[in-house]
């Protein structure tokens, strides 16, 4: 038997192995509470739960709300970018087929819009890009508008911002993001925003439709403040609690529940 005869059956290409590690990651992900969402649904599990999940979203569920909040903190990176694109599809969807869209106009508002709408071509964000696009562009025929919120406007689609009818900006640090901004404003608002490195907190300059000239104005605080506000990193260092059920802490991680 010769040596190539002898090496038949061993010559690996580049496919070889990679069938074994889709397996262990669809293993890990089924293992993985944070997943069970998506890969073991207990309320709707078919397709005829479509219209309850609809109606939840819009808030015509029981009870009925006006404001519906979705969070994603707990849903993992990786699938992240898949449901944000659901949640954009189906709003814009519900109202494309609506008859009565006029009566019923919906908005979506997006936080932290880079992490998921971004201005880079990654493969991974291309259905979330797709759908926030579509609602940025058509939206407005159909009663559907668009609410972008993010601390870095420089990163965010084009498509996006080039759609927005208004503008409200709160301090910005960054001088690229501050460049950015001024390029989307028009001429004539662009001296007020010289200001937007020195707006206090809870202050910001609005721009647009929504007002006859560029104003800068002052947020009345919330009270009680979110959690959101800052922590006292030098408070909690110096007083703060010397241990931490970490035992605990991997419960809540392992069964999601924060």
């Amino acid at each position: 038997m010769n040596e190539e005869t002898s090496n038949f059956g061993k010559s690996k290409t580049a496919l070889n192995g990679k069938f074994d590690q889709l397996l262990v990651k669809l293993q890990s992900r089924f293992n993985d509470k944070r997943y069970d969402f998506l890969l073991k649904p207990k309320i709707r599990t078919d397709s005829e739960s479509l219209p309850k999940l609809m109606r939840d979203l819009v808030g015509l569920g029981e009870p009925k709300a006006q404001i519906t909040v979705i969070d994603l903190s707990a849903v993992p990176w990786d699938v992240k970018p898949t449901v944000t694109a659901q949640i954009a599809r189906l709003s814009f969807e519900f109202n494309y087929w609506n008859p009565r869209f006029r009566e019923f106009p919906l908005f979506l508002l997006c936080e932290e819009a880079h992490a998921y709408i971004p201005r880079a071509n990654d493969p991974k964000f291309a259905g979330t890009k797709r759908a926030m696009e579509r609602i940025a562009k058509e939206g407005r025929k159909y009663g559907v508008g668009l609410g972008i919120v993010s601390q870095r406007p420089a990163e965010l689609s084009e498509t996006v911002l080039a759609q927005c009818a208004n503008y409200i900006c709160m301090r910005i640090s960054n001088p690229d993001d501050q460049e950015y901004i001024r390029k989307l404003v028009p001429d004539a608002a662009r001296g007020i925003l010289d200001s937007i490195t020195s707006l206090a907190r809870g202050e910001a300059i609005v721009m647009g439709e929504a007002v006859p000239m560029p104003v800068r104005f002052r947020v009345d605080r919330p009270n009680p403040p979110p959690n959101a506000a800052d922590i006292d990193y030098a408070g909690q260092w110096t007083e703060g609690p010397q241990d931490i059920s970490v035992e605990h802490m991997v419960e809540r991680c392992r069964n999601q529940q924060r």
